[in-house]
């Protein structure tokens, strides 16, 4: 595939400062007058660039990205030691802690931004986007629609994560209307509500996105983004299946991944290690369902904020626990699994301490001006629902054994770059005799698949859910289910008198 670099951050910043000059021309009272801005397609498109810039940037998708990976039992803070980092070891966090409140500030900004859009571009005449920039590619002829599609999908991405960490939030689906803090107060909304919001913004998506924005007219033709850097149906579709899996609503969890399977915009790579091989050139590739684009150039590296979280001074940062490294067959001297060495490092004169090198192997570490993009969501995650979901409606089901062996075949790697790497053997239920035990096999395939992807502690509460279990405690220190969720940040409760505080703060 033809590689795209791709100016998100700075195409974001040119359509921010548009809106900010805007608004800064506005006579002073108590309501905000945009009347001179969402004019135009050209405005709508630059305030949906400004609307990925702010999801996209590093104190929200980074943050959702690594907050998840620190809230569980695959990373540690070896440079510091565990106890040092409160996400990590939750007794420690309280609600003065920067995380939560920084996770909190830069999702509402965000969803400031996406309502205003979701607000105004719908008066902007239909006609308008359909006769913009001739003379830059293919026009989709429901430009409009998808537009708002994307809105609708960022403000439904949002909103999950906000639910999956603080639990209870303020739904706000307009933009505020009043200059006064005391007139834009909202108390926390309960998740079912906001899960039900979550879902109608992803159904509008699903019905109006395109597969692929491949040849989509917008703004300039040099400023295109390529479909791996915007929302699609695809993505949508995944997320739907994430709730459903959640919801142990297998059948329609099932029903979306075929969905997304069957649409042929999408297959898995042969070579696992070309999903995060940037230094080889091997991104936005064709398992990717969504993927944030990195802009490079002499002296810069910027990728949302992925190298600081990992990588000190061009050196690993962050450890991965014991558990999470034996949790893949194999040794250091004798790999059986590429997912193993590509993700985690072992000290050779402490084989205690491993480091989390996932992301350091994207590019040399002397180097880091080479692109990485993050992929949040990709095909792979597809397989593993579905296979989830089979097992869970009858044992045993030879399609859910198939899926997981696939996944497992791409541990072989015969051209990894420190030699060949053999690859584990496939599961098969001559050795696997009940469905629980399956479960946990694909549990744990999911684990060493997606593993610093995310995930974990998502599906750590998920699993509790499921077996009224005590996994994520334990992962976080705690003694009862008291901090599972983050604090509610002490400033908003300050701020904002209508909201409560989570349980143990």
């Amino acid at each position: 595939m033809k590689r795209i670099h791709i100016s998100l951050l700075l195409l974001a910043l040119a359509g921010l400062l548009v809106t900010c000059r805007d608004l800064l021309d506005v006579a002073p009272n108590d309501r905000i007058d945009l009347d001179s801005f969402y004019t135009s397609p050209s405005d709508a498109e630059a305030a949906l660039i400004g609307a990925y810039n702010y999801t996209f940037r590093s104190d929200l998708l980074s943050n959702i990205i690594f907050y998840s990976n620190r809230s569980s039992d695959d990373l540690t803070a070896p440079l510091e030691g565990r106890q040092s980092d409160p996400l990590m070891f939750r007794p420690a966090l309280n609600s003065g802690s920067g995380e939560p409140a920084g996770l909190w500030r830069a999702s509402y900004e965000a969803l400031a931004t996406i309502n205003l859009l979701l607000e105004r571009a719908p008066a902007i005449n239909e006609n308008l986007f359909n006769n913009a920039n001739p003379g830059s590619g293919t026009i989709q002829v429901n430009r409009k629609a998808a537009l708002l599609g994307e809105a609708h999908f960022l403000r439904a991405f949002i909103y999950y994560h906000l639910v999956q960490f603080f639990g209870d939030v303020p739904l706000i689906i307009e933009f505020p209307k009043s200059s006064r803090p005391e007139d834009n107060r909202v108390p926390r909304t309960p998740q079912a509500q906001v899960m039900q919001q979550v879902m109608n913004d992803l159904d509008f998506a699903t019905e109006n996105l395109p597969w692929n924005h491949n040849n989509l007219g917008v703004l300039d033709a040099d400023q295109l983004i390529q479909s791996k850097g915007r929302a699609t149906k695809g993505a949508a579709l995944l997320l739907r299946a994430r709730i459903h899996q959640q919801n142990r609503e297998w059948q329609k969890a099932i029903d979306l991944c075929r969905e997304i399977m069957n649409s042929g915009q999408f297959r898995l790579v042969e070579r696992w290690v070309t999903i995060f091989d940037a230094g080889n050139g091997s991104q936005n590739t064709s398992e990717s369902i969504l993927e944030t684009q990195t802009r490079t150039g002499p002296g810069e590296f910027n990728n949302t904020g992925g190298y600081a979280w990992f990588h000190q001074d061009g050196r690993p940062r962050r450890g991965a626990t014991l558990e999470a490294y034996n949790l893949f067959e194999g040794t250091a001297a004798e790999p059986r699994d590429v997912r193993k060495v590509f993700s985690m490092s072992q000290r050779t004169d402490n084989p205690d301490q491993i480091y989390a090198v996932k992301y350091a192997n994207s590019f040399p570490w002397w180097a880091p001006e080479d692109p990485f993009n993050f992929v949040p969501m990709r095909l792979t995650e597809c397989y593993l629902i579905i296979a989830e979901a089979l097992n869970e409606l009858g044992f045993p089901n030879d399609e859910a054994m198939a899926y997981i062996n696939l996944i497992r075949e791409r541990s072989k790697d015969l051209n990894f770059t420190t030699g060949p790497i053999p690859g584990v053997e496939p599961f098969s239920f001559a050795d696997i005799r009940s469905q629980a035990e399956f479960r946990q096999k694909i549990r744990e395939e999911r684990r060493r698949e997606l593993m610093f992807e995310g995930h974990r502690f998502f599906d750590l509460m998920r699993y509790d859910a499921m077996d009224n279990g005590d996994r994520t405690m334990k992962a976080l220190g705690l003694t009862s289910p008291d901090k599972l969720m983050f604090p509610i940040p002490e400033s908003e409760l300050v701020n904002n008198p209508l909201l409560t505080q989570n349980p143990g703060y």
